[in-house]
């Protein structure tokens, strides 16, 4: 592996370990994949099995490392690590986990290490989480879409996602070379409110729920009641103090419940959509309301 740096090796991992995917970044809205794989580290405490050098993978200027100043006194730069873990349930598969920031650099580079990694560690399967922003009321349950190398796979997990032409990431990237490569993939992306900035518990909890059902990984997915009930009175405060917030809101519903009831009528993932573009409200329009508003609360 030309950039991978294994800190032990690889046959003590377990039979049959899955690869699992979480980067921040274009893919990761509300957070939802990376406080999955955070919830997973939290349950299953993870053994660091190697990390891609940093200075190979991330423009500094783009994603500046933290840094404390105290009395004059310069602290230690936090530079940002993409590390492979392993993780052990006591039920399901061992669980070879890579996460971090979203490199800057050398995709395809990090890409053949990865499919040589699975290669050496026996690992046929991959699963990504992730999560994405979609023309959804926060009123209503978080889709889960899904992309698979397996047609059948994508049908029974979540549900296929659509044909779209997308700006690529670098766990989109991965999953394509696994693909390619022969490794069963699966990508799960949560489907959040476009209008929502910040961290959005809802997603990570849907993701969680499908990669609980798929290995058999048992996760307590009560951990989030609490959070999501904040989030969903939070959300709901803006709503009802704004007319512009409350008729999009509104909006957004009936186009959410005349979607599920036309694919309760037609099934077929390759049936025309509901939903437009020109019927979305606009994403960047409704999130300034809601921070104006939560904003005027707040002081």
């Amino acid at each position: 592996m030309e950039l991978l740096r294994l800190d032990q090796p690889l046959d003590g991992i377990g039979s049959d370990p899955v690869l699992i995917v979480a980067f921040d970044g274009w893919t990761d809205a509300g957070e939802g994949g990376t406080t999955a794989a955070q919830v997973l580290r939290d349950t299953y405490e993870p053994s660091r099995i190697g990390t891609f050098p940093s200075d190979e993978l991330f423009d500094y200027r783009d994603r500046r490392p933290a840094l404390s100043i105290d009395g004059g006194e310069l602290g230690t730069p936090d530079w940002p690590e993409v590390r492979l873990e392993l993780l052990t349930p006591p039920s399901g598969p061992p669980l070879l986990l890579l996460v971090g920031p979203e490199p800057d650099l050398k995709w395809r580079t990090i890409a053949a290490d990865v499919v040589e990694l699975a290669w050496r560690a026996g690992a046929e399967r991959y699963v990504g989480l992730g999560s994405v922003p979609g023309p959804l009321p926060h009123t209503r349950p978080v889709q889960v879409i899904s992309t698979s190398s397996d047609p059948d796979l994508a049908e029974r997990i979540g549900r296929p996602h659509e044909q779209v032409i997308v700006p690529s990431s670098c766990q989109v990237a991965l999953e394509a070379s696994l693909r390619d490569a022969g490794v069963q993939t699966l990508g799960l992306w949560a489907r959040i409110p476009h209008y929502v900035a910040g961290e959005y518990p809802e997603a990570s909890r849907a993701l969680l729920e499908q990669f609980s059902a798929y290995l058999g990984t048992p996760v307590d997915l009560s951990i989030f009641d609490d959070d999501i009930a904040a989030n969903r009175a939070r959300l709901d405060v803006a709503a009802q103090g704004s007319d512009d917030v409350r008729e999009h809101v509104d909006q957004l519903e009936r186009m959410y419940d005349a979607e599920a009831e036309a694919e309760r009528h037609s099934p077929d993932p390759g049936a025309e959509r509901s939903i437009t573009e020109e019927q979305v409200p606009s994403a960047d329009d409704l999130a300034a309301e809601i921070e104006r508003f939560l904003q005027g609360r707040s002081e």
